[in-house]
């Protein structure tokens, strides 16, 4: 619809006259919904849209849209999404802030965080994003179904497609209080990281395809995981948490990794989303198998009962007045890489205490809405 306001000495055209209509809406941005961006999932798993009606400053200029679908045409320096990537949407000015000029907006998608190719930092503006990976298939309730619509269904575990993750969609006005790349939305308040946590390699996490998940190996404790995840502004889930965004997830199996990297014969973790069906009902990846998940919350060996000051954790962070010396444990979800048919969307380990250290827990993260 271009430019809401124009620059005119003679008045004579409509946008350039101030209306008190006009002053009551203005401001930063005018959307008459916060989910502004939304993705058609299965039935064009490759396009969004753009509402109609949002007013969108841009720089000097304030551009009032129409409806807008936009697809991998839009990218700016692909022909095709990528499995796996995190892709930013821009609002641009084509007239570089000229106010006497009335052209109508460019949107483009890219995997730029600063601004999309042949436009700069003063003529665009990031209004949203989206993950490109793989979605399971659900009915109208949030539920796994086959091919043929079945409810958990024959052949439910592998009926997936690659498209852009709907509820991965964010906008300026629906995000996580984070940085919300990596990320989708799971309901309420909640936000929860896409794939498992990796080293961001400046002493946080990420979730990021294709990457070893941060394990022992690397040092990993439940206490290293809270603080690693603090510093990128995201917490470790509750048990129901984990619950949720595990939920659809098809079990581990013994002899095969199809559907979670659990086989009784692995030795290693693998690749953040290496299985490609390792995906729950809200489009996340690895929370069956591959590694245990730390979560936030705790229990007490009920065996112990000699209660006195234990200097378990660790040099300077003082005593624990606990049981035993092992007493405190922190829960663990999903499974690990070899537990076959123990592995499952609700999968808890109990006996792990918060200052363990072991090569097969790592962590997933989640973050409350802004």
């Amino acid at each position: 619809m271009a430019k809401f306001f124009l620059f005119d000495e003679s008045m004579a055209s409509a946008k350039a006259k101030i209306t008190t209509a006009k002053l009551a809406t203005m401001g930063d941005i005018v959307a008459p919904e916060k989910t502004f961006i939304y993705a058609d999932g299965e039935d064009a798993p490759d396009t969004i849209h753009i509402m109609g009606g949002l007013l969108l400053a841009v720089g000097n200029s304030i551009f009032e849209t129409t409806a807008t679908t936009l697809t991998a045409e839009n990218l700016d320096n692909e022909s095709a999404f990528t499995i796996g990537a995190d892709y930013h949407v821009y609002i641009c000015d084509p007239t570089n802030g000229d106010e006497t000029k009335d052209e109508d907006e460019v949107f483009k998608i890219s995997k730029s965080s600063t601004y999309p190719s042949g436009y700069t930092a003063e003529n665009s503006r990031k209004i949203g994003g989206f993950h490109y990976g793989v979605v399971r298939h659900v009915n109208e309730y949030g539920n796994p179904v086959n091919n043929s619509g079945e409810e958990n269904g024959s052949g439910w575990q592998s009926y997936v497609y690659n498209g852009i993750l709907p509820n991965s969609v964010w906008t300026v006005l629906h995000r996580p209080k984070c940085d919300p790349t990596g990320m989708c939305y799971i309901g309420g308040n909640l936000w929860g990281d896409i794939y498992l946590s990796s080293d961001d390699g400046a002493n946080g996490l990420q979730s990021v395809y294709n990457e070893n998940p941060i394990t022992g190996t690397e040092g990993l404790n439940w206490y290293i995981a809270n603080e690693k995840a603090h510093r990128v502004g995201k917490r470790l889930p509750t048990y129901a948490e984990f619950c949720q965004a595990a939920f659809g997830s098809p079990e581990g199996a013994d002899a095969n990794n199809n559907y979670a990297w659990s086989a009784t014969g692995n030795t290693a973790r693998a690749k953040c989303g290496a299985v490609t069906y390792a995906v729950s009902a809200v489009n996340i990846r690895d929370l069956v198998g591959n590694v245990w998940k730390w979560c936030d919350e705790f229990c007490l060996d009920p065996t112990a009962s000699q209660w006195a000051w234990q200097d378990v954790l660790g040099a300077g962070h003082g005593d624990a007045y606990i049981p035993s010396n092992t007493a405190l444990h922190a829960f663990v979800c999903g499974g690990s890489w070899s537990g076959g048919v123990l592995d499952g969307d609700r999968a808890v380990d109990c006996s792990y205490y918060p200052w363990y250290v072991n090569s097969l827990i790592g962590v997933w993260c989640v973050c409350d809405s802004q």
